[in-house]
C-alpha cells in the first residue's frame, strides 16, 4: 500500500485509543499521550474495566472461576474458551508502517493493539473485544482489529468481529474479508494523518466538550471544569 509514508514520521506510534483522545481532544491528547505529564485519575469505571478484563483472560485462558458478581458471564465465556480453533487472550500485536507484522515493544512498531480474545480457525478468526463502557457504533476499532489479523497471518480470509459491551448486554458486530482491508485503511489513513500533522507542527489545540467539567485531568486548560 503506497500511502504508508504520507501518514508516518520518525518514532511516531500509534494506537486506537490514542487516535480516539486525539479525536476528542487534541490537548488531551497531548498531554495524556505525547509528553504524559498528565496522568488520568484511576476512577471506578477505569477500575472496573481492570477487574473485568482481567477476570475475563483468566476464565478463558486458564478455566478460573469468575468472580462474585460475574457469574452471568459464564455461559458465554465458556463458549468462547471451546471453541473450535486456536484460542488466544490478550494478544499483543503491531505492524510496522508498511504494514508489515511487527513485534509490540519493537522499535518498528507503527500501530499497537490489544486483542481481548481471539479465535483462528482454519483461514477465519474471530475476534471479541471486551468494553465495560456505554455502547458505540464506532467500527473503527472493529476495522483495526481485522486488519492487524489479516497481516499477521496471512492465511485468515475472513474475520468476524465483535465489541462486547458486557455492562448492557449489546455486542456491535461486523464482519471483514481480506479484500477489505484497502478500504479499511483507506478509511482510517486520512484521520492518522492528522496525528502526524500534530505532530510535526508541535499544533495540539484544546476541544472542548463532556469531559471538561468532570473528566479531563489537564488542568491547565482555559476548558478544565467549564
Amino acid at each position: 500500500m503506497s500511502f504508508t509514508t504520507a501518514v508516518n514520521s520518525p518514532g511516531f506510534s500509534w494506537s486506537y485509543s490514542a487516535l480516539k483522545n486525539y479525536e476528542t481532544c487534541p490537548k488531551r491528547y497531548y498531554a495524556y499521550n505525547v509528553s504524559k505529564d498528565v496522568k488520568e485519575p484511576e476512577g471506578e469505571a477505569i477500575r472496573q474495566g481492570k477487574l473485568v478484563h482481567a477476570a475475563f483472560d483468566a476464565r478463558v485462558s486458564r478455566g478460573t472461576q469468575l468472580p462474585l458478581g460475574m457469574g452471568m458471564h459464564e455461559k458465554m465465556l465458556a463458549k468462547l474458551a471451546a471453541a473450535p480453533g486456536q484460542v488466544h487472550t490478550e494478544q499483543k500485536l503491531a505492524l510496522s508502517s508498511e504494514f508489515a507484522p511487527t513485534t509490540f515493544f519493537s522499535k518498528q512498531a507503527w500501530f499497537r493493539t490489544v486483542l481481548d480474545y481471539t479465535n483462528i480457525n482454519g483461514t477465519q478468526a474471530v475476534v471479541v473485544d471486551y468494553k465495560t463502557g456505554k455502547p458505540s457504533e464506532d467500527l473503527t476499532q472493529l476495522q483495526l482489529s481485522a486488519a492487524t489479523m489479516f497481516a499477521h497471518d496471512t492465511k485468515i480470509a475472513k474475520v468476524k468481529v465483535a465489541l462486547l459491551f458486557v455492562s448492557y448486554d449489546k455486542m456491535e458486530r461486523a464482519t471483514f474479508r481480506r479484500e477489505d482491508t484497502t478500504e479499511i485503511w483507506g478509511e482510517v489513513l486520512p484521520r492518522v494523518r492528522k496525528l502526524v500533522d500534530a505532530r510535526q507542527k508541535q499544533d495540539y489545540p484544546p476541544k472542548p466538550g463532556y469531559l471538561c467539567r468532570r473528566w479531563c485531568a489537564v488542568t491547565s486548560c482555559p476548558f478544565h471544569g467549564k
